[in-house]
């Protein structure tokens, strides 16, 4: 039924918080309704400066972009506590798929091939991360326990290059957007050095959150990485992978086009059993790892920061605030 409510800006629900108010894009506060605690949410967008505002006591927590190089050193503040948990958020490279070049699953191959995983997870993410071979974690339901993606190979990316006719002096060029998020700046940056190391030029161009997603969803990229936060249901293949999707209907945006992977899709959501569902999205992840749409990278961990004085706080998997509706703060009172 169409009412014409601003649901967007005026949710309305039944869970454990209400909204509040809503200041611009910046400032959000919920009220919790069993005791009337009030939370409110602050847009900081330099990560460095967050964690000074946490370590100052200007804010009590944060979840998720805290800089893994300041990591170490925020755990030895002694007003603030650090936990980590493995996560789902998954962080992947995307291709245009009606791209020349990259039309070809052996350039795609090569891609994926020359990318070192190890040493970014290791030296990077200051092994805040796991390797990833599909959208979903091994341990889910319907996740692929034998996939973990494209092993590191300069050898195989070099091989595959020259097969697709590039070389020396007919190099491959390619445009790899990003946000202008530090990090992500930083291994779009790493990324285009390995990938020039077996002989691909990249151009890394970055942006405003807006322009680069508003380009993503246009189609309007050759190369791109981006991450899922909170997948749990495998109905993100229908929506990321079906020939139906391409946005605006949904989020093909490399637009994939494969009648088997359709088909996979759709003998999923037919079936209610989740056994016979598993077997099937296994086979769809198999489909999809040999296709190559997209190179999965690493599912990252979520990472706590807060003050020592934040208790009953339990950090979820997929990155939710669930845990804001036990959460307190400890004041310490003289006997």
């Amino acid at each position: 039924i169409e009412s014409g409510h601003p649901f967007n800006r005026e949710p309305v629900g039944n869970g454990p918080m209400r909204l509040a108010s809503w200041s611009g894009e910046d400032r959000i506060r919920l009220v919790r309704l069993h005791d009337r605690q009030l939370f409110e949410f602050l847009t900081v967008k330099d990560s460095t400066v967050r964690v000074l505002k946490l370590v100052r006591g200007e804010i009590d927590l944060i979840q998720g972009d805290v800089p893994f190089e300041l990591l170490d050193w925020l755990s030895k503040q002694g007003s603030v506590t650090v936990e980590t948990l493995s996560g789902n958020i998954f962080t992947y490279i995307g291709f245009n798929l009606q791209d020349p070049a990259l039309k070809k699953q052996s350039v795609r191959r090569a891609i994926a091939s020359a990318i070192d995983r190890d040493t970014i997870i290791t030296h990077v993410l200051g092994n805040a991360a796991r390797k990833a071979g599909a959208m979903l974690p091994p341990d889910h339901w319907a996740g692929h326990p034998g996939l973990s993606g494209y092993a590191y190979d300069p050898g195989l990316s070099r091989r595959l290059l020259a097969d697709a006719g590039y070389n020396n002096d007919n190099p491959l060029h390619l445009t790899y957007k990003t946000s202008s998020n530090p990090l992500r700046v930083r291994l779009a940056t790493i990324i285009q050095y390995q990938l020039g190391e077996v002989g691909i030029d990249i151009d890394v161009q970055s942006y405003d959150w807006g322009t680069f997603y508003g380009d993503i969803k246009s189609g309007k990229f050759q190369l791109y990485s981006l991450s899922w936060v909170g997948l749990n249901l495998p109905d993100i293949f229908r929506y990321v992978f079906h020939s139906e999707s391409v946005p605006p209907a949904g989020a093909n945006r490399g637009r994939y086009d494969d009648p088997v992977t359709d088909k996979l899709i759709e003998q999923a959501a037919a079936y209610n059993d989740t056994e016979r569902q598993a077997v099937i999205y296994r086979r769809l992840q198999e489909r999809l790892h040999q296709q190559l749409p997209y190179v999965p990278l690493w599912y990252e961990d979520n990472i706590l920061a807060r003050r020592k004085s934040i208790r009953g706080y339990t950090l979820q998997t997929d990155g939710n605030f669930d845990g804001l509706v036990e959460t307190h703060r400890h004041t310490e009172t003289m006997q």
